[in-house]
């Protein structure tokens, strides 16, 4: 007797069960255009619902190439009917709930979720009620019921035989949407079309295609500079600031003067290494349990500038959004300089936190082959700067030596320490052993921060000889820091290890009482200082997600974010969690020294007001 599933025409069940579930999602998924782009906006509009299309079309493409290798192979009934509707059952429901997630906090389902909603205590701050999860388990009950029931609809029908070409057309006209929907969107980025790009992260699972460089080349095309926004631009997703801020009640027009190094570690600022630094940070507060935003430059260097967490970078990015702190400036009547020895565009904070700066008030091409040559020229440039001045008007400079960068630049006469190595063979590097080279590319790492105190000290003395330094703020700090294996890794962007993630904060002003502290403190503080010192009162929490140090409140914890993932970092635990959906099952618990904890559920339960306050935090300043 012949088998009955061979009587069924699978490939056509499969093919009608994945269209039903193409039109389902988009009914699920609707809601989201709701935070797209209004109507009014023709082109932004019909973008974001050609991606809408597109995009769950690609979502549900993936689920079929899954699933038909299965349900060829395996000729069983049974799994015709229970498989295939078991796989796009879960999908839908995970994709109702983040439907529901991103209307509550404006990110989508991520480890961050998924750890806050298991961890053991979370739910203590957590009140769904019994209405809401009544609706939750009818809508379950109305999704199986249409994924089981029609499927079984189907295979009972399945005798019927279907032809190759409807599904070749339906497919081919699937990958012509999901192409043409990629290519607009990188037609749009390449003319800076914010109104389209600032919705790139509205949809779950969403990748953009960028081809910048591919239609300059092949085109032909012209990519134009990209525009100064004096105002925000109007829509988007940010809610950035919550209000705005009285610069009026600023009762002060001190100079202001960042210095960012590049790569310096906390424990790099010592009278070893550093002795005119360190001379310096006797007059100032110099902070020794302060932390970047960032364990890489575009992170750290946002955190720094916006006072929030650095996961909103790419948000930011997307809408060209110009920092609070910066505006206000540029509305008191500041001067600028932004110098740097590395270039600016990438990271890409010309499209970021200097995005409303002219671009006559910032250099970051000076001459020479490495940081070693530009270094000078950079703290240079900065006399000039000074020299150049007319009238009493108050400026802000950020400097930014880079000379701590891999593979750490310095001249011969700095070579202190030895031996010292150009490279290591990365091929060779085993878990958990520090490679021979590993102390030598240290030395050349401290050569290199003992180079840096002198271009610091140039800096510092500019202000100094022109009487300047008693009319101004300066801040001294890292981007991020470095590591040499102390747990495993090398350099940075890789750990939220202390040694790539805890950095020096020298903070000096006028009148300051010298001091040390060993507070928590973050990159994120530093906006909100700086705003105190200049007498504007608006509560910080308008834009930021710091706090003034000058008010003498520590941490519960800080927040370091790399690019797909974020560190919650106390006294006692750090955990890693991630920001995106593709790998929302994963977290990790370490302990001091970044050690992996063989207790982690221990941990994470005990931080759950932690990881809620996070969940809250991401979505604070989006709409």
């Amino acid at each position: 007797m012949a088998d009955p599933a061979a009587r069924v025409n699978r490939s056509g069940v499969l093919f009608r069960f994945l269209a039903g579930n193409y039109v389902l999602s988009l009914v699920i998924a609707f809601p989201y255009l709701a935070f797209g782009p209004e109507r009014t906006h023709l082109f932004p509009w019909l973008e974001m619902r050609l991606t809408f299309l597109g995009h769950f079309a690609a979502l549900i493409l993936v689920l079929g190439l899954l699933l038909w290798p299965m349900v060829g192979l395996i000729r069983s009934r049974i799994f015709l009917l229970v498989w295939p509707p078991a796989v796009l059952f879960v999908y839908q429901l995970l994709l109702m709930a983040d439907v529901r997630i991103y209307a509550l906090f404006r990110f989508h389902i991520n480890g961050l979720v998924l750890n806050t909603l298991t961890t053991e205590g979370s739910w203590d701050s957590v009140t769904l009620g019994g209405a809401t999860i009544a609706t939750a388990l009818a809508a379950a009950a109305g999704l199986a019921l249409l994924e089981w029931g029609g499927m079984a609809l189907l295979v009972r029908g399945g005798a019927r035989r279907m032809g190759w070409r409807t599904p070749l057309i339906v497919i081919a006209s699937a990958l012509i949407l999901i192409t043409a929907e990629k290519l607009a969107f990188a037609y749009a980025n390449f003319y800076d079309r914010l109104e389209v790009t600032r919705y790139q992260r509205l949809f779950p699972l969403y990748r953009t295609l960028l081809l910048d460089q591919t239609i300059e080349r092949r085109l032909g095309w012209t990519k134009p500079p990209p525009l100064l926004t004096a105002v925000p631009p109007s829509g988007g997703l940010l809610r950035y600031p919550l209000k705005e801020l009285d610069l009026g009640a600023a009762a002060h027009r001190w100079n202001i003067v960042w210095i960012a190094v590049e790569s310096w570690r906390a424990d790099s600022f010592n009278e070893e290494l550093m002795p005119r630094l360190s001379v310096f940070g006797r007059r100032a507060k110099v902070f020794d349990r302060h932390y970047s935003g960032g364990n890489a430059t575009r992170f750290g260097i946002f955190s720094l500038f916006y006072g929030l967490y650095g996961s909103y970078w790419h948000q930011f990015l997307a809408e060209r959004r110009s920092p609070v702190f910066l505006d206000g400036l540029r509305e008191l009547g500041y001067e600028f300089l932004i110098a740097s020895s590395t270039q600016l565009s990438y990271p890409e904070f010309r499209d970021t936190a200097f995005v409303n700066i002219p671009a006559s008030s910032i250099e970051d091409r000076f001459p020479g082959a490495d940081a070693a040559v530009r270094d000078p020229v950079l703290a240079e440039r900065f006399e000039t700067f000074l020299d150049g001045r007319t009238g009493d008007r108050p400026f802000f400079a950020f400097l930014f030596p880079d000379a701590p960068h891999a593979p750490y630049h310095y001249p011969p006469a700095f070579e202190r320490y030895r031996p010292v190595v150009d490279q290591i063979n990365y091929a060779l590097i085993k878990k958990g052993k520090k490679p021979a080279e590993g102390e030598g590319l240290y030395n050349r790492y401290r050569n290199s921060i003992t180079y840096t105190d002198t271009i610091v000290a140039r800096m510092l003395q500019a202000l100094e000889a022109r009487g300047l330094l008693s009319r101004t703020i300066v801040v001294i700090t890292g981007d991020h820091g470095e590591e040499f294996f102390e747990t495993g890794y090398l350099g940075h962007n890789s750990a939220f290890s202390s040694y790539q993630t805890q950095v020096p904060l020298i903070l000096y002003w006028p009148g300051v009482a010298p001091g040390r502290e060993t507070r928590l403190t973050s990159h994120l503080d530093v906006v909100p200082t700086m705003f105190g010192l200049l007498g504007i009162k608006t509560d910080p929490a308008v834009y930021s997600q710091g706090r003034s140090l000058l008010g003498g409140e520590e941490h519960r914890f800080v927040v370091v974010s790399g690019w797909a993932t974020v560190g919650i970092i106390n006294g006692d635990s750090t955990l890693v969690l991630s920001t995106e959906s593709y790998n929302a099952g994963m977290i990790e618990a370490r302990l001091p020294g970044y050690v992996l904890a063989d207790d982690p559920r221990r941990i994470v339960s005990a931080r759950s007001r932690d990881l809620m306050d996070l969940t809250r935090g991401l979505g604070s300043f989006l709409r």
